[in-house]
């Protein structure tokens, strides 16, 4: 059997650093890959693993009556149009991204456990995660201080699949 890894796709590093020293205590990688590509490969040959994913959350902004939006909230960096969203702000991209993301990995790696993580209440968002193929889906009202408790939950499920197949 490979050793456990713990892969974290997220973008500010919270959540790895949320995850470290429950790493290092049961002896498991970390590992922080930044495009899905490389979260894909990671995943491709070890058993077993846990990836945690930063759900992005997209909410509309609200319109603001006689006050200038842009002294309120930091404009949204705008990508290029792809798939399905003409023209997605940034925060719509990473949404989309992570979702897709979440697919692929249930399509391609069905025994690889993932936690979903959302920054916001959102049912509707929670519940796709559900349907992508989550293991978990953490996200308020729940605490984000579960996390580590739920990695180690799943690392252990991984691990005795894991030993069981061979």
């Amino acid at each position: 059997m490979q050793y456990p890894q713990i892969l974290v796709y997220e973008t500010d590093g919270l959540l790895a650093a949320m995850l470290r020293e429950t790493a290092k205590a049961k002896r498991w990688a970390l590992r922080e890959p930044r495009k899905a590509e490389s979260c894909l490969r990671l995943l491709r040959g070890l058993c077993p693993s846990v990836l945690v994913l930063k759900m992005a959350t997209y909410a509309p902004r609200p319109a603001f009556s006689g006050t200038d939006s842009k002294s309120i909230l930091p404009e949204e960096v705008p990508q290029a149009s792809v798939g399905r969203i003409s023209n997605p702000s940034y925060r719509e991209k990473q949404q989309v991204d992570s979702l897709e993301l979440l697919a692929d990995v249930h399509e391609r790696f069905p025994d690889a456990a993932v936690v979903a993580v959302g920054d916001a209440e959102d049912l509707a968002l929670t519940n796709l995660a559900w349907d992508l193929g989550a293991s978990y889906v953490l996200a308020p009202p729940q605490s984000r201080q579960m996390l580590p408790e739920i990695v180690v939950s799943l690392m252990q499920e991984a691990i005795e699949k894991c030993q069981n197949s061979q």
